[in-house]
């Protein structure tokens, strides 16, 4: 009896464990930690994950008994640092296509007309939602969730949760890698950006050539139709960028396990 208890105890022990890791990457990725979806309901879909992924990883190296509070707290927060790792993969790249629509709607002379994002649930340029929404739809339609199981599932064999916990080494790589957001609002930014710069640069001259006419009043419809022209080709450029963006995430997860 007492041996089916302990055995009960380190099932359930593997699965606290599972779930933690599991909950933080629910917590950051797109659509789950949008305003949309229910903490609920994402709790749930996190909860049965984890039952489905229990079975799959190796098993703790820490018996449950003895084991205090203390202990369980710091191991649960080792959980979620690595957690956090997996989920700040995906979310830069998402972060970085928000920079980038916020950029092109700010140069447009959408700036003051802002909507309310139903994914995050604060206010951001129409262009921006746009981007947005068509990244979310390339992720799924890259297998960009699959990669993200995968990871998660690999992670318990690189890094067991019983390992130590990561040095400044991690730090400086989970930094670097985060900052690739803003890098990545630029490249995706950058055609629309450099047309309308351009354009604005040309709207200059002619001014400066022929004062009598009205090149601010010219200037507005000029510059949303040039802007969507381009925000067209952005969109249609995008496909190959996803990709390319969720191998260096790959990248980064299993380069970032091994400092653990």
């Amino acid at each position: 009896m007492n041996e089916l208890l302990s055995l009960a105890w380190q099932d359930i022990l593997s699965f606290i464990f599972v779930f933690a890791r599991v909950g933080i990457i629910f917590a950051l990725v797109p659509f789950f930690s949008a305003e949309i979806v229910p903490r609920r309901i994402a709790a749930i879909i996190a909860f049965f994950l984890s039952l489905v992924i229990v079975p799959v990883v190796p098993a703790p190296g820490i018996a449950a008994d003895g084991l205090d509070v203390i202990t369980l707290t710091v191991l649960l927060v080792h959980e979620l640092l690595i957690g956090l790792c997996l989920g700040l993969a995906v979310n830069v790249i998402f972060a970085g296509i928000q920079i980038a629509g916020e950029l092109i709607g700010f140069q447009m002379g959408f700036g003051i007309v802002n909507i309310v994002d139903p994914m995050t649930g604060v206010d951001a340029p129409i262009t921006s939602n746009v981007l947005y929404i068509v990244a979310f739809l390339l992720f799924f339609s890259f297998g960009g969730h699959h990669l993200l199981i995968r990871a998660l599932v690999e992670s318990f064999y690189v890094v067991p949760v019983e390992a130590g916990f990561p040095g400044q080494n991690y730090v400086l790589t989970v930094l670097s890698y985060a900052a690739r957001m803003f890098l990545i609002g630029i490249k995706v930014a950058a055609p629309v950006i450099g047309v309308l710069l351009l354009l604005n640069i040309s709207f200059a001259l002619t001014a400066r050539a022929i004062p009598q006419m009205n090149v601010f009043l010219m200037s507005f419809p000029v510059t949303i139709a040039l802007g969507l022209t381009f925000l067209i080709v952005v969109i249609k450029l995008m496909p190959p960028f996803m990709n390319s963006a969720l191998a260096d995430a790959w990248v980064f997860m299993k380069s970032t396990m091994p400092l653990f």
